[in-house]
């Protein structure tokens, strides 16, 4: 079969096969950007995966209700964990650990939280965030993985966080 495609190469003009080098091209890049645009729709699809989301997204499916009344949907998603906050404007990091990370990531967006991030978010500056729940982490203490991030992300260095993390 491979040999049959090499032989049917051989007879194409050269316009033929740039054109069809060309179409084999394009249609890779569609699959790719195809495949690059799907996304977990969820927050717990989300904090499972690690995935990296802008906060527009954050918010809008923090803030989505659940079909039981008046509670949010990502309730029930709220667990134990770290939240990386990045700032690409600055290229700055906050790492956070709470035992409600989705709660607690949404306070830094509504002024209840770290405030020299909100005032970087109320500028415009543009921000992504990612979760890392405890479990499944390989690590069993909150505190530990905290301060495991804001090291691999230098949060205390070169970034928002005023402390290495919880000693406890």
């Amino acid at each position: 079969m491979l040999l049959d495609i090499i032989s049917r190469l051989r007879i194409l003009t050269k316009p033929e096969f740039i054109f069809m080098l060309v179409t084999i091209v394009i249609f890779c890049i569609i699959i790719i950007l195809l495949l690059h645009s799907i996304r977990p729709r969820t927050l717990r699809k989300i904090i499972k995966t690690s995935k990296e989301i802008s906060i527009d997204e954050f918010l809008e499916l923090r803030n989505k209700k659940s079909g039981e009344g008046k509670k949010l949907a990502s309730e029930k998603d709220d667990v134990p964990g770290v939240y990386i906050i990045h700032n690409h404007s600055k290229r700055k990091y906050y790492v956070g650990q709470a035992n409600k990370i989705i709660s607690r990531a949404n306070s830094h967006f509504t002024g209840k939280g770290n405030g020299r991030v909100y005032a970087d978010y109320s500028y415009g500056d543009r921000f992504t965030i990612r979760f890392v729940p405890l479990k499944g982490s390989g690590i069993r203490d909150l505190n530990r993985l905290e301060r495991i991030y804001i090291k691999r992300y230098k949060a205390y260095s070169l970034g928002y966080n005023r402390t290495k993390g919880n000693k406890k």
